[in-house]
Formats: C-alpha cells, sequence, structure tokens
C-alpha cells in the first residue's frame, strides 16, 4: 500500500513540475535581441567588379535603348575605346548595391538574425549618383547600420537600415551612396 502511494506521490510530483517549466517557459519574455544596440555598427568592407557579363546579361532583360546600341562586350576593341570606356546604364546601379551590400555583412554576426530558420526581406532603397559605373573597374563597398526600428503588421519585425557609399577604386570618385533595409521578421 505504501509504495502504491508513493508512486502516487511521484506521478503528481512530476506532473507539478511538468507544469511549472511549461508556465516558465510561457512567461519568459521574448530572446530575440534588441537589435537596437546595432546603430552606428560598420560593417567589413567589400569590393564588387562590374563585370561585361553581368551587365550584358541585365541589358538582355532590360530595355535600355541608348546602352543596347553600344558594342557588347564579347566584341573587338578598337582603338578608341580607351578614350571612352563602356558605361553600364544607370538602372543597373541597384543590382550593384545590393550585390554589394551583401558582402558586407553576416546575418547572424552583424544582425543577430538566423538566415536559416528565420525571415528576412528586402525592404527599401534610395540611391544618391555620383558619378557612371565603367564596365570593368571594380568598386570599394563601405556600410554602417544607420538605424533600427520594430514595426508590426500581422507579424512583429525590425527594419534594419543600412547606409552604404560606392567609391571607384582608381579614382575614388563617388559612385553612389544611399540606404537600403531589411526586414527581419520576430
Amino acid at each position: 500500500m505504501f509504495c502504491a502511494q508513493f508512486r502516487r506521490l511521484l506521478t503528481v510530483l512530476r506532473c507539478f513540475l511538468l507544469i511549472s517549466t511549461l508556465r516558465s517557459k510561457l512567461s519568459e519574455p521574448n530572446l530575440i535581441p534588441d537589435r537596437r544596440v546595432l546603430i552606428g555598427k560598420p560593417l567589413k568592407p567589400a569590393s564588387y567588379t562590374v563585370a561585361p557579363v553581368d551587365v550584358d546579361d541585365f541589358l538582355g532583360v532590360i530595355d535600355e535603348p541608348l546602352f543596347n546600341e553600344l558594342p557588347s562586350s564579347t566584341s573587338g576593341v578598337d582603338a578608341g575605346a580607351a578614350a571612352h570606356p563602356r558605361l553600364a546604364p544607370p538602372s543597373f546601379a541597384p543590382f550593384v548595391a545590393v550585390l554589394g551590400l551583401l558582402r558586407t555583412f553576416d546575418w547572424g554576426d552583424d544582425f543577430g538574425f538566423d538566415y536559416k530558420t528565420g525571415t528576412a526581406m528586402f525592404g527599401e532603397q534610395f540611391i544618391e549618383f555620383g558619378r557612371p559605373l565603367v564596365v570593368g573597374e571594380t568598386v570599394d563597398i563601405k556600410a554602417e547600420i544607420s538605424d533600427v526600428y520594430e514595426k508590426k503588421g500581422k507579424s512583429l519585425f525590425d527594419v534594419v537600415e543600412v547606409s552604404f557609399s560606392i567609391i571607384g577604386q582608381t579614382d575614388s570618385q563617388a559612385v553612389m551612396s544611399g540606404k537600403q533595409s531589411y526586414i527581419l521578421f520576430k
């Protein structure tokens, strides 16, 4: 009889512990980091080369009449090519900004975000042009986290805004600068 009562007591204690554990887990604060502490954090510098094949592929799907009429990178180089370098169309600049910026950060280390299990989206983009992109040139990208704020739609999410500048390696001139934001769902 004593053994049966002892077993019931152990079962009740186990249930109590299980319920207590579940209650404490449900009442724990959200463990998602406060990303506002990231404001002002510089991201690692990166570079991007404006490859002729990328520009040609881009022009294959975008209607840029002035740029589509120019000789492609696969045609022969003439004597005047050095005096008049081939320019990428202005609509190619956002492509460079997006790909270049993706090289400046790590989702986990820089944003405290697990890209494998979380959901992220591209937000807004603002670009101020300095000069045209030259096909074949390499540009340097510098970026920092300029703002982080929380918003709520159907779900709670953080907006991480990154300010950037892109400078030509050969002439040190500003090619473009701007801001780009990423939406990180919680």
